[in-house]
C-alpha cells in the first residue's frame, strides 16, 4: 500500500509539472500569436492605385482638368487652377477610413490654395480633407458648399515640387491628419458619409500610390 501511495503521489507530481508546462505553452502561444498578428483583426484595403496602368478607371472628377501623366512614374495630375476640385473613388455609403496618398504640388495660384486628401465627399462637393498650404501649414478642413472651414491646423513648410506623404483618418466624429510627422486632430460630425479622394483648390497637383483602407 505504501509502495502504491507513493507510485499514486508520483504520477500527481507527473501531472502537475504538465499542467504547468501546458499552461506555460499555451501562454507563449497566445504572446506569438499577438506579436504576428495572427488570430487579430487587420486592416482591410478598400482601394490601391498607383495609376501605373496608365488609366483612372474608378475615379470620379468634379472640376479642374485631370489626366494619368508620367513624371518619375505614372501619376493622376490636375493641372487647372479651379476651386474645389475633385478626385473621388468608392462608395457613398463608407464612414470610417483612412486615406493616404503621396502628394506633390507642383504650383499653387496664392491664398486659400491648399492640395490634399479627403473623405466623406459628396457629388455635391462638401467633404473633410486634410491640406497643404502654401503659407507653411497643415490642416483638417471641411468645406461645404465651396467654403472650407478650419478644423484644426499645424505649422509645416510646404513647398511646390516636394513630395508629401499625408492620410486622413475618420472615426465616427473624430478626423485624424499626418504629414511629415505632424499630426492634427479634430471633431465635428457634420458629414456621415462618402467615398475618399484627392483635392486641389487654385493649386495644380500630382497624386500617387494612393490607398483606402478600413
Amino acid at each position: 500500500m505504501q509502495q502504491r501511495d507513493r507510485t499514486l503521489e508520483g504520477q500527481g507530481r507527473g501531472r502537475g509539472r504538465w499542467v504547468r508546462a501546458g499552461g506555460l505553452i499555451s501562454a507563449l502561444v497566445v504572446l506569438l500569436l499577438v506579436a504576428t498578428g495572427v488570430g487579430t483583426a487587420s486592416a482591410a484595403t478598400l482601394v490601391s492605385d498607383d495609376f501605373e496602368d496608365g488609366n483612372a478607371a474608378g475615379w470620379v472628377t468634379t472640376g479642374g482638368t485631370w489626366i494619368v501623366a508620367r513624371e518619375t512614374s505614372r501619376v493622376l495630375h490636375q493641372s487647372s487652377f479651379a476651386a474645389n476640385a475633385l478626385a473621388r473613388t468608392g462608395s457613398g455609403s463608407w464612414r470610417d477610413y483612412v486615406v493616404t496618398a503621396d502628394i506633390r504640388p507642383t504650383s499653387f495660384n496664392g491664398l486659400p490654395g491648399f492640395v490634399g486628401v479627403v473623405a466623406r465627399a459628396s457629388s455635391t462637393g462638401n467633404f473633410y480633407a486634410l491640406v497643404l498650404r502654401p503659407d507653411g501649414t497643415v490642416a483638417l478642413t471641411r468645406t461645404v458648399g465651396g467654403t472650407a472651414t478650419t478644423l484644426a491646423a499645424a505649422s509645416l513648410a510646404v513647398s511646390a515640387g516636394s513630395t508629401y506623404r499625408a492620410s486622413v483618418r475618420v472615426a465616427g466624429q473624430r478626423l485624424t491628419g499626418s504629414v511629415g510627422g505632424v499630426t492634427v486632430t479634430a471633431s465635428d460630425g457634420f458629414l456621415q458619409a462618402g467615398p475618399g479622394g484627392l483635392v486641389t483648390t487654385w493649386a495644380t497637383a500630382s497624386f500617387d500610390n494612393v490607398t483606402i483602407g478600413t
